[in-house]
């Protein structure tokens, strides 16, 4: 089967893209990544001009790339991730015309990002982080071929060595959402370090860099070197703890790497992972504001959670096992 992967500009899901392509790769697939991360200062220049002619000419541009990798590879599929530029819906009529499977990995939480309102009913198979009442919302929309398929990890990413690099106690990598920012702000350790753009708005002195998003490579020295990891997931809501459903990747990613992790209590997490011993998750702030100095004192079990969270990743939730289940689904 050929396959396009449409990659995001920018994100989180940029190197999403490149591992479920290269996990079709290896199941036999003749995989094919759209790779659009070179456009990004452009769409920034576009998005922040505020000029109707530049913003038109960067969206020429992309489709452009888009449609000319149509024709040169020929796909039976194309598979867009969370943020690809795959909201043309006349291209989408054309491609499903032509006879092409078009299919969709919604990673978004879609409260905060309800674009997947306008294109979701145009792909043949829109795959989601989240069940029902998103499901409900998709029917409602015109989609009904729906799956739930939750997001992995990347073992053959390379991280770099931590190696005479300083231990970090405690620390944070992603963006400012209302809830993070209320409770970090309150969370009162000389020893807690937080990674992401957009941290330099706020007076947090454990920030330690704010100004921009850090890389993949960095994100996973930082996730390495630190003896806890807090993966507060995103929540417009101020005191929005522990009443979300979806797993965001970093779960997956710092269970895969081996990481310590101490995270909110998800709905969905049970489902992949053993609460009672291999991953920390919690159901209110003061109990992970408690775990977290409770385990900095406690490295066997420190260890002994991670090391069992990452069998479990390593056994079920890489990308090559989210890209079978996509192709049994597709095939």
């Amino acid at each position: 089967m050929r396959i396009l992967v449409v990659g995001a500009i920018e994100g989180g899901t940029v190197p999403m893209a490149r591992s479920v392509c290269a996990a079709f790769g290896r199941l036999g697939q003749d995989a094919h990544l759209l790779d659009l991360s070179d456009l990004l200062e452009e769409f920034r220049e576009s998005r922040s001009a505020g000029d109707f002619d530049r913003s038109y000419r960067f969206h020429i541009t992309y489709k452009t790339r888009l449609l000319e990798k149509v024709v040169e590879c020929m796909p039976d599929v194309v598979f867009g991730v969370a943020q690809s530029p795959l909201n043309d819906t006349d291209i989408l009529t054309e491609l499903k015309r032509a006879g092409v499977t078009l299919c969709y990995w919604f990673l978004e939480d879609y409260r905060l990002f309800d674009y997947w309102q306008t294109i979701a009913s145009y792909f043949d198979h829109f795959f989601t982080i989240q069940r029902d009442p998103f499901w409900e919302r998709l029917r409602e929309v015109g989609c009904c071929t729906y799956h739930y398929l939750p997001a992995a990890f990347d073992p053959d990413f390379a991280p770099p060595s931590p190696e005479g690099k300083g231990v970090i106690p405690v620390s944070f990598v992603g963006a400012p959402y209302p809830n993070r920012v209320h409770f970090f702000e309150r969370l009162g350790r000389g020893d807690f370090e937080i990674y992401g753009d957009g941290w330099d708005r706020y007076h947090i002195p454990p920030v330690a860099v704010g100004d921009r998003r850090v890389t993949e490579a960095e994100a996973r020295d930082i996730y390495r070197r630190s003896l806890v990891n807090i993966n507060l997931h995103s929540s417009t809501l101020e005191d929005g703890f522990g009443r979300g459903d979806f797993i965001n990747p970093r779960t997956f990613e710092l269970a895969g790497l081996g990481a310590f992790q101490v995270t909110d209590m998800r709905k969905l997490l049970p489902l992949h992972f053993n609460p009672a011993d291999e991953m920390v998750a919690l159901g209110t702030w003061e109990d992970m504001r408690r775990a977290i100095g409770y385990f900095l004192d406690n490295e066997e079990e420190r260890r002994g959670y991670a090391k069992r969270a990452q069998e479990r990743v390593l056994e079920e939730h890489t990308y090559l096992h989210r890209a079978q289940e996509i192709l049994d689904i597709i095939s």
